[in-house]
């Protein structure tokens, strides 16, 4: 039986009013990877919409994981703010999760991970 860890989101956008975002915690299987965290959220969004940071709209932007990665290419898009460290061996945030070179990297247990679209000028 594979392990479960838990990981912390945070999304937030740089608009007065939600600058403050949203924090989401999942659990996922001990290989899971920032892919699987937002496939999760976005199943929280789905099933509880009023929980969104902003409004997921329809043909355009369907879900988180569109928002911030291109599957396509398996990267998480330039534009993206992104924070990503798991706690060292004494509970700190030191632990970095390259996630923007390696987009199926193994998330460490714990970690928290900030997300933040440019919403341009």
């Amino acid at each position: 039986m594979s392990e479960i860890k838990k990981i912390t989101i945070k999304i937030s956008i740089p608009i007065k009013g939600l600058q403050q975002g949203k924090s989401f915690e999942v659990q996922l299987r001990d290989d899971g990877t920032v892919v699987d965290v937002l496939a999760l959220v976005d199943k929280q969004i789905y099933e509880n919409p009023e929980k969104s940071v902003f409004p997921i709209y329809d043909g355009y932007i369907h879900n988180y994981l569109q928002l911030f990665v291109n599957l396509e290419q398996d990267i998480i898009y330039e534009d993206v703010g992104l924070s990503a460290y798991g706690p060292d061996e004494n509970g700190v945030l030191r632990k970095f999760n390259p996630i923007r070179e390696n987009l199926y990297f193994n998330l460490y247990p714990d970690s928290i991970i900030d997300l933040q679209p440019d919403v341009g000028c």
